[in-house]
């Protein structure tokens, strides 16, 4: 996962977060604006040797696997928001196969997380899913990433499992044109989630594709969504695997969050 740069003046705000933060030390956009269409995979790399993938630091890397046993259950303040909700709505939208995955630059939208508001930067799909849970790995992953007014980065992880077609997941990747950006006329975030968008895994991790800097809030869906075996079949035809592997909890806090 590597974010999408926003609007220059944006942008600019993002940077001077960037002085303050260690996670975005390496943000492309700041150092060179004029980048900002191919930001997201500016770095060369490759899924087959992701071994020779430069880290900063490397201890609180993603994805992970996401294991009962090393969950904790979160405990719940009564003056504690720790709802997710996303306010899309059925907006345009722009879609690019960038040679790393398909991606879909939304026309607005933006989120409420646990009470902070992030604006919905783009999204992006990996085959297979990038993090397992109790050892099963899903056919498909898809990555909202939503970056708060500080630089923040948060994304909201969805697996996908096969079972029904899923029209909104057909028309990105029948868009998808390489290093071209295709619009379509409607991108309804709502069929791409799950119902219930609130019971959820929860960890600080990393961007999953180079520059891989750290501090990103992951939240990690725990309710599958539906596609179809054809809709698996036409994405894995542009990318049979574009998953980075699963890297060390280390340690760090995995929290789980349900009604």
């Amino acid at each position: 996962m590597n974010p999408l740069v926003l609007h220059a003046n944006v942008r600019r705000a993002a940077c001077i977060a960037v002085a303050a933060t260690a996670a975005w030390s390496s943000y492309p956009a700041c150092a060179n604006p004029a980048s900002a269409a191919s930001a997201p995979h500016a770095e060369s790399f490759d899924y087959d040797h992701q071994k020779a993938w430069h880290i900063e630091s490397g201890h609180s890397q993603s994805p992970i696997a996401i294991r009962s046993a090393d969950v904790v259950n979160a405990a719940r303040a009564s003056d504690e928001n720790d709802r997710i909700a996303v306010h899309v709505g059925q907006t345009g939208a722009t879609v690019t196969d960038n040679g790393h995955t398909v991606q879909v630059v939304p026309a607005g939208g933006s989120a409420t997380i646990r009470g902070r508001h992030f604006d919905l930067v783009q999204a992006h799909f990996h085959a297979p899913s990038e993090h397992t849970i109790d050892g099963e790995r899903y056919p498909l992953e898809g990555h909202f990433v939503f970056r708060a007014q500080d630089g923040r980065l948060a994304v909201v992880a969805v697996l996908y499992r096969e079972g029904a077609e899923n029209a909104q997941f057909a028309t990105i990747v029948r868009a998808a044109k390489r290093d071209v950006q295709t619009p379509i006329a409607q991108f309804d975030v709502a069929k791409l989630m799950p119902g219930d968008i609130d019971a959820y895994y929860h960890y600080l991790g990393s961007l999953t594709t180079p520059p891989l800097n750290e501090n990103v809030e992951w939240y990690v869906l725990s309710e599958p969504v539906d596609v179809s075996r054809d809709d698996v079949a036409a994405f894995t035809r542009l990318y049979a695997h574009n998953a980075r592997d699963t890297q060390p909890l280390d340690g760090r806090p995995l929290l789980r969050y349900s009604r």
